[in-house]
């Protein structure tokens, strides 16, 4: 059942929805204009109008500054409409509703264990102590609803709040609140179908905005008096890339997100000498390659097999754990989850497996062990011993793969 997929994220222990970084913050000569090409003037253009970039225009325009938003894409496209409206966060307004106390000490130490030590220490502080006014933001700005919040298993324990209403995942739903938002907000001109296709700079490289190209073939020229926000995500879909920062098996993983992060945003910034860090790092979570159909966090739920039926790995870690190593465990990337019927009501294993019926991908059952191996097509005493293993080591305390 598991195959994984990839999702180009810095390995900082956030979790999001896209990557927003800012290059140049001066406006002095600009690149030379071609003689067809329209000019126009802002305070910020944008690029990229998904979570990251909504967000960005939004706030700059509250603040005061005209906006300027490029997405290639005819509407948002990106990695945010196929999320699951997850925001980890911490001394919430919602927590409080639901009754779940956390502090921020203890988040920083969890996601500082989930980068494994790799996040920045001073970014990483300042995510969690502004994670609660991002929801409070979300809440009170977008008018984004929450729904009611659930213990999960680590690193979310009591901070999982997931975006509510009628757009299924809740990633749909976060952008079209967003979208809404900067439509209804007169300092923000949405250019859409408006590819970027070079940051304009001085001698200096001093970034003074970007030139962009219409799907009729127009170019115009952008120009930011207070900087551009690059907010276009990451690569997934650019094997090239992949291969130089990640590494050729990465590469052949199935796709799920959105097919138009390619990239080329991240490569317009090579003239200005940046400094690319954790390139090689991304978030990955367990798939049905065929369906699309997506786990998730019930990997922490059951039991993991391989096709010989022997549990494979620890299931107790996170899940983009779980799917980066099941390639290396398994020699055609593929295995199952064993979970019984104690948590089939448990809301975050139902909606999986609400997911895998709207998908219309494989779910086995069974009434006794055996029958579920037959219907598996794996080995019965194989699948039963590893199951009365397993639930030893339970009563032992003791479960580690």
């Amino acid at each position: 059942m598991n195959d994984m997929n990839r999702r180009n994220l810095l390995k900082t222990g956030f979790i999001s929805a896209a990557a927003a970084g800012t290059v140049g913050l001066t406006n002095t000569a600009s690149a030379s204009k071609p003689k067809d090409a329209t000019l126009k003037t802002f305070d910020v253009v944008i690029l990229g109008a998904g979570c990251a970039g909504l967000s960005a225009a939004l706030e700059a325009a509250d603040k005061g500054a005209k906006v300027a938003l490029l997405d290639k894409m005819f509407g948002p496209f990106g990695n945010t409409i196929y999320a699951g409206g997850h925001f980890n966060a911490t001394m919430t307004h919602v927590q409080k509703r639901d009754g779940l106390t956390d502090t921020l000490d203890e988040f920083y130490k969890d996601m500082m264990a989930v980068s494994q030590g790799r996040g920045d220490p001073k970014l990483t502080r300042m995510y969690v102590e502004k994670s609660g006014e991002c929801i409070q933001w979300l809440s009170e700005r977008v008018g984004i609803q929450w729904k009611k919040m659930h213990e999960e298993p680590w690193p979310a324990t009591v901070r999982g709040h997931v975006v509510d209403g009628p757009k299924t995942p809740g990633g749909a739903q976060l952008t079209n609140q967003l979208l809404n938002a900067v439509k209804a907000n007169k300092n923000i001109s949405l250019f859409f179908n408006t590819k970027a296709i070079e940051l304009l700079k001085t001698p200096a490289l001093s970034c003074t905005g970007v030139r962009a190209v219409t799907n009729k073939g127009e170019v115009i020229d952008f120009m930011a008096k207070g900087g551009v926000v690059v907010a276009t995500g990451g690569f997934h879909n650019n094997k090239e890339m992949i291969c130089k920062y990640m590494g050729g098996g990465v590469a052949w993983m199935p796709l799920r997100g959105s097919p138009m992060l390619t990239g080329e945003n991240i490569e317009l910034t090579w003239p200005f000498f940046p400094q690319y860090v954790n390139m090689d790092q991304y978030h990955g979570g367990p798939i049905h390659g065929p369906t699309k159909a997506n786990p998730s966090l019930m990997v922490n739920y059951g039991i993991i097999v391989n096709k010989e039926a022997r549990r494979i790995i620890d299931e107790v870690n996170t899940y983009v754990y779980v799917a980066k190593k099941l390639p290396v465990l398994t020699p055609d990337n593929w295995a199952y989850i064993i979970i019984d019927q104690q948590v089939v009501d448990v809301p975050t294993v139902a909606s999986r497996i609400s997911r895998y019926k709207k998908a219309k991908a494989p779910i086995y059952e069974g009434k006794t062990i055996a029958e579920l191996a037959e219907r598996m097509g794996v080995s019965a005493d194989v699948l039963t011993a590893t199951v009365a293993e397993y639930n030893k080591a339970v009563k032992e305390g003791n479960t580690k793969s």
